[in-house]
């Protein structure tokens, strides 16, 4: 067997790169890939969080009506702690789900900023044009996405979809606590006072499962 020529395989591998005609094409593609990936993660959310809503409308409706129905008896609050933990349930796989996507969202992001960046070394010229980042990492801190959560980007976080899943959790959450309180036949005051510190405790977890998750998974530990 003939040895291979150092020389003609770097030679080889030198035209794989920037310069190969065919770069722009696959950069192209991959972009236009990842285009499609988040508009995709992005739709699945916004189902899942109408179906949600929905759902949890539904129920509220429904509990209206067996409330004048019951006069507001003890069956209200009975019927009331058979429905609510199912929209609980469907809430909290709601919101992993977000956080997930949320997660996977920065990764494409990074992708796409490092494509950008493949753009301005194929014509330099271009950057002026470009008001996107073409970096790995502007773009992510930018939007929030796999960072830590603190209180600086909290008010960002509680306006996102998995937010506001996730405060409606809490107070499904809070809602079930007053609920058992009241069957126990604690006053309404301690029911509300349980529901409410149920609530905060809730949000707590649902801040600190999404800032664990990004910290685990995020692009910028991973790059």
């Amino acid at each position: 067997m003939t040895p291979s020529n150092p020389k003609v395989s770097a030679t080889a591998g030198e035209k794989i790169g920037l310069a190969d005609p065919r770069a722009l094409d696959i950069l192209t593609t991959e972009h236009w890939s990842l285009l499609s990936t988040r508009a995709l993660g992005y739709q699945e959310m916004f189902a899942r969080a109408t179906i949600f809503i929905a759902i949890l409308s539904g129920t509220i409706v429904a509990l209206a009506l067996v409330a004048q129905a019951t006069q507001f008896s003890r069956e209200t609050l009975w019927v009331a702690l058979l429905m609510i933990p199912v929209d609980l349930f469907i809430g909290v796989s709601t919101f992993v789900r977000s956080v997930k996507i949320n997660v996977e969202d920065a990764r494409w992001v990074t992708g796409m900023n490092l494509l950008r960046g493949a753009y301005l070394k194929i014509a330099p010229d271009l950057e002026p044009f470009f008001i996107a980042a073409h970096t790995s990492d502007i773009g992510v801190k930018a939007l929030h996405h796999g960072s830590p959560q603190h209180f600086a980007n909290l008010r960002e976080s509680l306006t996102t979809t998995s937010g506001t899943v996730a405060t409606l959790n809490s107070v499904l959450a809070g809602a079930i606590a007053g609920d058992i309180s009241a069957l126990l036949g604690r006053s309404i005051g301690w029911s509300v006072l349980v529901g409410a510190l149920v609530s905060i405790v809730s949000g707590a977890f649902h801040v600190r499962y999404a800032a664990r998750f990004r910290q685990r998974h995020s692009p910028a530990d991973n790059s």
